[in-house]
């Protein structure tokens, strides 16, 4: 790029080296708008703006920093130049933040803490997804058979890494086609190794797992390493609008047996399920016998309500409260869990 300084002087600079060309008719302007500010604190300010607008940079700090220079106090040229008040000071942000003990991470300020768990999950998520690699390798040994099936399932029984329990949950979840005993040896390695992931697995396993070996081992090891988790996840499923999953829930907390359990139990006796059947929107003809006729369209859409008995949540509500039975009764058994909160002892088999 060939700059002409004067006309007798022109200066060659290597585009490397130029990191922005301002447009002359911008510095031109600029020229003008300077001659104007004089020692004006708010006229460096605005005219700093006109800079950053014009993309004038340097011109925009330095306007910037005569702001300030004329007025200490100029908030609005402080905070561009990034500053803040800082009892009674102005001081930098990023000085301020530092002192705090705060430190620069893409552009935002944040505890070392805070980076350091950030960093040890990314780590966490490389690691995972090697895992998922070599255990899809394993799994791919296993399927063929032979000598190396067995060397393969050795190998992954002898995997004691965290990281690797994500590998091992994908694979139990994805396992809906393998014979059971590999079923059961997810099963197995995910409940060793423990973490979210392997309890994402079972919970669900333990929900939806058609095969009743491979459920109740999943439920199994929930009871053994995490019940509260499993009935966290359960529990609202007993309000499903889908009432197979309400007794769904209500097998896999039969598991987890608990007197806290009982009014949500009470409330899923009996569920209410919508169906909505669209409207029809056919077109029919009809005559009379006087031979008159006239054509009409389909109905409205309609709701149909179906009230379900559920016999799981019933089992569970009889095992959780031994002394009573009023089967499919919701208002007795609430009126029984009312008494035994407040204590009373008289008949609640009465009619009320």
């Amino acid at each position: 790029a060939v700059v002409q300084v004067d006309d007798k002087l022109r200066i060659a600079i290597p585009e490397s080296l130029i990191s922005r060309v301002a447009d002359s008719e911008s510095l031109a302007e600029y020229r003008q708008r300077a001659v104007t500010v004089g020692d004006d604190a708010d006229a460096h300010h605005e005219l700093a703006r006109w800079c950053k607008g014009a993309t004038l940079l340097p011109q925009y700090r330095h306007h910037l920093q005569r702001a300030v220079a004329l007025n200490p106090d100029h908030a609005k040229a402080r905070a561009a130049l990034g500053y803040v008040q800082h009892e009674g000071r102005w001081i930098r942000y990023a000085e301020l933040q530092k002192n705090r003990g705060m430190i620069s991470v893409g552009g935002r300020y944040r505890l070392p803490e805070e980076v350091s768990l950030t960093r040890d999950k990314d780590e966490l998520n490389v690691e995972s997804k090697r895992w998922i690699r070599e255990v899809a390798r394993y799994q791919a040994a296993v399927a063929r058979g032979g000598e190396r099936a067995n060397e393969a399932l050795a190998a992954m029984r002898g995997i004691d890494d965290p990281s690797a329990a994500v590998a091992f949950a994908k694979a139990l979840m994805d396992s809906g086609k393998q014979p059971r005993s590999l079923r059961m040896f997810w099963i197995e390695r995910v409940t060793q190794l423990g973490g979210r992931a392997s309890l994402e697995a079972l919970v669900i396993v333990g929900l939806n797992e058609p095969d009743s070996t491979v459920r109740e081992a999943a439920l199994e090891s929930l009871q053994r390493i995490s019940p509260s988790t499993a009935v966290a996840n359960y529990v609202p499923l007993l309000k499903s609008n889908d009432n197979d999953v309400v007794r769904r829930a209500a097998r896999a907390l039969s598991y987890f047996p608990n007197p806290e359990l009982a009014l949500p139990l009470i409330d899923a006796l009996v569920t209410e399920h919508k169906k909505v059947i669209p409207a029809d929107q056919s077109t029919s003809v009809g005559f009379g016998n006087d031979g008159s006729g006239g054509m009409s369209t389909g109905g409205k859409a309609k709701t149909i309500v179906t009230k379900f008995e559920n016999p799981p949540v019933l089992a569970l509500l009889r095992e959780i409260e031994k002394d009573a039975d009023f089967g499919y009764d919701q208002h007795r058994w609430r009126l029984y869990m009312a008494s035994r909160l407040s204590g009373y002892r008289g008949d609640m088999r009465r009619d009320p």
